[in-house]
């Protein structure tokens, strides 16, 4: 019995010690994993979501800790975003483009090719910089349990279109279209550089060696800035043509949507 009860207060001191090392740290440290769907609303009714997107993402964190229960937590995140996306309009969807590069309607040119879109995948890497106060309680054994909120700030460094749809490569649509895809094309402009979404996420922290922790997170984070550029037709890219021929009487519009995001993240800080 007696051996019993050393073993318990030898187990309890070593678990206080340890929990008491990672509640003193001032900064924490490390990498985060994380994963997500990524949902659209539309600010237009010419283009729809076609399905749920998804998020991934790796990065590294930093915690400010305060006090044991109060911190601020900033990092460099890089997201990798994918969203789908399919014409509505009664009339069909066109763009004219020139080998990779998708054709904006003020550079447009006699010699290009034009592509009828019926289904998108848009691809967009970000650099996040999240900025979140993160209110937890104080250790319980090992595991302690938290809050986070605020923001995360995405800056846009690159991104590409995939496409299923139509081919007219001659530049007329007088002709037959052949069914084909337009992968990893280009749009300058399309997408916004900055992406800011204010949300929450709640979780919890396990200190299971030392001060290195091992935390598990679920959010929601609600987009407040739009996806994509909408303001000058000169810079659009996407048009339905009334005289069905891809020249003249062509209606040049923008994609509008925001983004919403559920995530669940795991990361390991020292």
């Amino acid at each position: 019995m007696k051996k019993i009860l050393v073993g318990s207060g030898i187990i309890m001191m070593s678990t206080g010690l340890f929990a008491q090392e990672a509640a003193d740290k001032k900064v924490q440290a490390g990498i985060v994993l994380g994963s997500g769907l990524a949902m659209q609303k539309m600010g237009t009714k010419l283009m729809g979501t076609n399905g749920v997107g998804n998020d991934l993402t790796i990065g590294a964190n930093l915690n400010f800790n305060f006090s044991e229960t109060i911190s601020f937590c900033t990092g460099a995140e890089f997201d990798f975003n994918t969203v789908k996306y399919k014409p509505l309009t009664a009339s069909p969807t066109y763009y004219n483009y020139n080998d990779t590069e998708i054709i904006r309607n003020e550079d447009n040119g006699v010699n290009n090719s034009i592509f009828q879109m019926t289904e998108r995948k848009q691809n967009a890497v970000y650099l996040t910089v999240p900025t979140m106060l993160l209110f937890r309680t104080n250790f319980i054994g090992y595991m302690r349990y938290f809050g986070k909120f605020g923001l995360r700030n995405s800056f846009l460094l690159s991104s590409s279109i995939s496409d299923k749809g139509f081919d007219y490569a001659s530049g007329s649509l007088l002709e037959n279209g052949v069914l084909d895809e337009n992968e990893s094309m280009k749009a300058p402009g399309d997408m916004f550089f900055f992406k800011s979404a204010v949300g929450l996420s709640a979780g919890a922290e396990w200190n299971f060696s030392g001060s290195t922790c091992l935390m598990a997170e679920f959010g929601f984070y609600y987009g407040i800035t739009p996806l994509h550029n909408t303001k000058k037709e000169g810079k659009m890219t996407l048009y339905t043509s009334g005289t069905n021929n891809g020249t003249g009487n062509d209606v040049y519009y923008a994609n509008k949507a925001t983004q919403s995001q559920l995530q669940l993240k795991v990361s390991i800080l020292f």
